[in-house]
């Protein structure tokens, strides 16, 4: 068997047998299953560090396409985040929504994105909606699916004063050249379009370095949920949990 090292983060487990668990393994090179003896017994010392969300540094033995746990030891467990339901019920939906779309080629970008967004859920800094729009649009960016946000599709208007965005196809027009709304267009104002930008473009230092008000905020989130819907075609049984604990009319189900 090969040893390999590997900082990863565990973005779901399940038992097996009586003592055993499998843990999906968020790492920069993609997701690997890892089967780990033993640690579901009283008093294992991988316990906490192969639990939901916890951020270790794990030395795998690999068997042609299997891992398993030789050690352990944790960097960071986010344990902040157990205690409030609502943001827990919103680490599962990031978590079920990488599985989906995760693959096996090196991508330390869905790594990094997903940690700084535990962090904040962790410290419980900032809302709950600014890091689901923050996760979900950086998220389609980094995966090469970024929407045209730049201008006015159609005149160039850079910053209009209200605006629709545009999720079937990626972009957004000025109230002017907007003639006619499909089902999935938002009618936004100017801070919403800002807010976005921020998202798709900033460096991963100043991405949380922003501010919404309750409501722009909340318009924010709906289209961010929306385009990561249509962008990648998924459906999470994890964001309708969470829907249903902030009952936020303004978000879908």
């Amino acid at each position: 068997m090969l040893l390999t090292t590997v900082k990863g983060l565990v973005l779901r487990e399940t038992p097996i047998g009586e003592a055993d668990k499998l843990f999906d393994l968020l790492t920069e090179n993609g997701v690997y299953t890892v089967r780990a003896r033993g640690v579901r017994k009283p008093g294992s010392k991988y316990a906490a560090v192969t639990q939901c969300f916890a951020y270790g540094e794990f030395c795998l033995r690999r068997n042609k396409d299997f891992f398993y746990l030789d050690s352990a030891a944790p960097i960071s467990l986010f344990y902040g985040i157990r205690n409030h339901l609502d943001a827990l019920a919103l680490c599962t939906y990031f978590s079920e929504l990488m599985r989906k779309i995760a693959t096996n080629q090196p991508q330390p970008q869905l790594l990094r994105l997903f940690l700084h967004c535990l962090h904040y859920l962790s410290e419980q800094t900032r809302p709950l909606p600014q890091i689901q729009a923050i996760f979900e649009l950086r998220l389609v960016t980094e995966l090469g699916h970024m929407p045209n946000l730049l201008c006015c599709t159609l005149c160039g208007e850079y910053l209009p004063s209200h605006l629709t965005l545009r999720v079937t196809y990626g972009d957004f027009l000025c109230k002017d050249c907007t003639l006619h709304s499909d089902v999935s267009d938002f009618h936004v104002k100017s801070p919403v379009l800002l807010a976005a930008r921020h998202i798709v473009f900033s460096d991963f230092e100043k991405l949380f370095l922003f501010k919404l008000d309750e409501k722009n905020l909340s318009e924010l989130c709906a289209y961010s949920e929306c385009y990561v819907k249509q962008t990648l075609d998924v459906s999470c049984q994890a964001l309708r949990f969470y829907h249903s604990l902030t009952a936020d009319p303004n978000l879908s189900l």
